[in-house]
């Protein structure tokens, strides 16, 4: 999350701390200082400067919103049903209190409280025991764990799959991506902390019908990560290092973490910047189905100007084209984006080409009041419509 200290440029009373903190209960305690949106913070500049090259899409259907104020939805993760695709799920975070799935119509199917809930992914079709399973696993910065759960696709409801993982991180556990291995068939959980720490666990049956981690490997990285996708049919992990820009490593715990590959970099419109603007926050990778391995796209969050960037999934990993999500009708825009998730699969009519969910850091209302924010469902159709 940009907390956008470096722009802050108006003093805060004590007075409008204490507003913001009451308003705020529950809230991040970073956030009472940043993203209450009271007069007595003022962040100067609104934000970075959009690319010349982008283009504009809107988003079909939004989530209802969060039942917290300020900054609690986060980072969404969708299942396709392959049987019914109109009644695949989404299983979005809130930071706050824990996990909503929702369907396609941005409807609350399940709620599960269960502590801070950063990030989430999740992976269909394991088998765990003697049947397959939906497995989710979210960071929770409660507990300071990683938190392993099955999704039941008829009803929605999340349950724990054994128990949750200490990352023994020195800093709260924040970014988290799966990774079902192609090469050994292994189900592996990466996660990363806010002091840049990364670790690599692979899930194994517990004996129990559920999964146990067992520990790999664990690197650093300079500065704080959070987005990550791995790539199963490749082996790669792309991470995004908020400040700097995106890696790719290779995602198979016998790999060495030395000499990643550096997919972008932040700096947009500085000399030798690249083509994102920080933080990187959310990544996700559009794999076509029927396509090769290398087929299809690596699709960042570029927060500090409201945009997203597309890339070649295929190295060198080639920029595609930047585009942003504007208000039609009753659904308005997305600005200062976390988390996304993308499928390529058709999820329905409106959906033909796959879905983009991304969450909005400012969501409005049809009378253009600021809400509790939400998820944006897109359709990547439009989004192909609109790369040069």
């Amino acid at each position: 999350m940009r907390f956008g200290v470096r722009r802050i440029t108006t003093a805060i009373s004590a007075a409008g701390i204490l507003a913001c903190s009451i308003l705020a209960a529950g809230c991040d305690p970073m956030l009472t200082a940043v993203r209450c949106g009271l007069t007595a913070i003022m962040e100067s500049g609104g934000p970075d400067p959009q690319p010349s090259d982008t283009r504009t899409v809107t988003a079909t259907v939004e989530t209802e919103p969060v039942d917290d104020p300020c900054d609690a939805a986060d980072d969404p993760a969708i299942w396709v049903n392959e049987a019914d695709p109109e009644s695949s799920l989404i299983v979005g975070t809130n930071k706050v209190r824990g996990l909503l799935v929702y369907d396609l119509d941005g409807q609350v199917v399940s709620r599960l409280d269960s502590g801070r809930i950063n990030n989430v992914d999740l992976r269909g079709g394991i088998r765990v025991g003697d049947r397959e399973t939906i497995v989710v696993a979210g960071t929770n910065r409660t507990t300071m764990t990683l938190d392993i759960l099955s999704l039941a696709p008829e009803t929605g409801q999340l349950s724990p799959l054994g128990d949750p993982i200490d990352p023994e991180f020195a800093d709260d556990p924040y970014g988290i991506c799966l990774y079902h291995s192609a090469a050994s068939g292994e189900l592996y959980v990466f996660a990363n902390g806010q002091d840049g720490a990364v670790g690599q666990w692979r899930l194994d049956g517990n004996g129990r019908g559920g999964l146990a981690g067992v520990p790999v490997r664990s690197w650093m990285l300079d500065s704080q990560p959070e987005g990550c996708v791995a790539d199963d049919a490749n082996g790669w992990l792309f991470i995004g290092e908020e400040e700097a820009g995106i890696w790719r490593f290779d995602a198979e715990p016998s790999a060495s973490t030395e000499r990643p590959v550096v997919v972008d970099s932040t700096g947009l419109g500085e000399p030798g910047g690249g083509r994102l603007a920080a933080d990187v926050e959310g990544l996700a990778l559009y794999a076509p189905p029927g396509g090769g391995s290398r087929d299809g796209f690596l699709v960042a969050s570029s927060q500090g100007n409201h945009t997203y960037v597309v890339y070649d999934r295929a190295p060198p990993h080639a920029y595609r084209g930047t585009f942003r999500i504007a208000e039609e009708g009753a659904v308005d825009g997305a600005e200062e984006t976390d988390g996304i998730d993308l499928v390529a699969a058709p999820v329905g009519a409106d959906y033909p080409a796959g879905l983009l969910v991304v969450q909005d850091g400012y969501n409005y209302d049809a009378a253009g009041a600021r809400i509790n924010q939400n998820f944006k469902l897109v359709s990547w159709a439009d989004v192909l419509s609109n790369l040069p």
